[in-house]
């Protein structure tokens, strides 16, 4: 297999953060490029047309930067435009966020596993479809959970605000009996701790590290000469976030990509 080049990462926002990080973790070597499409946050209340749109854009802007493997880091993009982008791009290998953990799904013994998503991601049905085909014996419940993204990105994690909507969102009947809980979306996996004192018997799913393995799967390019950072809109809000949840410290281009 020929080198790919450089892995590109994208996403909506912070979230995709929560995917470099396992990525770092287990490729330190590997060259990457983040793009956070903040000036379009939150993908998840868009249109499946609008996220295509931007998804496209993006993957453009990374292949030009010589990403030859590119992380579709957001559940919505991944349900909405991942058919689309691999048949635009044929050139490219694409992981997206959510065909790695319905892998792991399917390998779980029977059991009713609670999905908490963003309203894009709930209203593709795309885990529930694909589990189905893969293991029918492990059910599958979605939320949408549309208040925990604003949330995460305005800054309320463990402010205790966080913990009481996500609360709120675990009492509802579609996750009574659940014995495993996927975080539906990249910005989720930092809820875990309010999750586990809220559900302390239910397992979390460690997403970000199971879409990390399918990535080192693919991955066959050369040594990283640092990673690069991209925003479509650069705020202090996110900037701060970025540096006090994930300890990027980073120049961050601000790229603005036009229709």
């Amino acid at each position: 297999m020929s080198s790919i080049g450089k892995i590109g990462l994208f996403d909506s926002g912070l979230g995709g953060l929560t995917v470099l990080r396992a990525l770092n973790n287990m490729l330190p070597d590997a060259a990457k490029v983040y793009y956070g499409d903040t000036l379009h946050l939150p993908y998840g209340d868009k249109s499946d047309e609008a996220i295509v749109g931007y998804s496209m854009e993006i993957v453009q802007f990374l292949k030009d930067q010589g990403c030859g493997l590119i992380v579709i880091a957001c559940n919505s993009a991944s349900a909405a435009a991942g058919k689309v982008l691999e048949e635009r791009f044929p050139e490219l290998t694409f992981v997206n966020v959510i065909d790695p953990v319905v892998d792991y799904l399917a390998s779980l013994s029977p059991q009713k596993v609670g999905l908490l998503g963003t309203r894009a991601t709930v209203r593709s049905g795309a885990y529930s479809q694909k589990l189905a085909v893969k293991n029918s014996e492990v059910e599958l419940q979605a939320l949408a959970t549309p208040l925990l993204v604003p949330l995460i990105e305005d800054g309320f994690l463990g402010t205790g605000i966080d913990a009481s909507v996500l609360a709120h969102y675990l009492k509802d009947p579609a996750m009574d009996g659940i014995t495993s809980l996927v975080p539906g979306c990249t910005h989720y996996p930092l809820l875990q701790e309010s999750a586990a004192s809220i559900l302390s018997e239910v397992h979390w799913v460690d997403a970000p590290s199971i879409v990390a393995e399918a990535v080192a799967k693919h991955w066959t390019g050369e040594q990283s000469e640092g990673n690069s950072f991209y925003l479509s809109d650069r705020t202090d809000n996110f900037l701060r976030l970025a540096e006090k949840t994930f300890g990027i410290d980073a120049q961050w281009k601000l790229v603005r990509l036009e229709d």
